[in-house]
């Protein structure tokens, strides 16, 4: 008789609007997401108020694109900015949707101390 251990697919769903997108719950989309969304975050609360106003706006676009990127894929930023045309509220996406996936992974297991006792086991096997 064999054992069969149903599979699972292993990301979050996010709907913004009429869109649908996912997260990968890969452990290199985790990383990389915890990663980078820190790094946006830093990004967006420093953008420089300059006189040149057009010049920050396309930066501020900028680094929300890398950011939705990350965690939606490939051209996800474009789709969310055509329902909603203001960086402003895209930023409030940006921080909702980051904040949702951190607290969906808790939730899923995938604390920050769970990913160290998984590198303790490790290194106590490799002994």
């Amino acid at each position: 008789m064999a054992i069969k251990i149903q599979t699972q697919k292993p990301e979050i769903p996010v709907e913004i609007g009429d869109l649908k997108f996912s997260f990968d719950v890969s452990d290199e989309s985790i990383k990389k997401f915890r990663e980078e969304a820190i790094k946006v975050q830093k990004e967006l609360e420093n953008l420089a108020i300059s006189d040149n106003e057009d010049k920050a706006l396309e930066q501020a676009k900028e680094v929300l694109k890398r950011g939705f990127e990350v965690m939606l894929g490939k051209d996800s930023f474009e789709k969310i900015y055509e329902i909603s045309p203001s960086v402003i509220v895209c930023m409030d996406y940006f921080i909702q949707l980051a904040g949702g996936i951190e607290e969906e992974l808790r939730n899923m297991g995938f604390s920050k101390s769970q990913q160290e006792l998984a590198k303790k086991y490790i290194q106590s096997k490799k002994k």
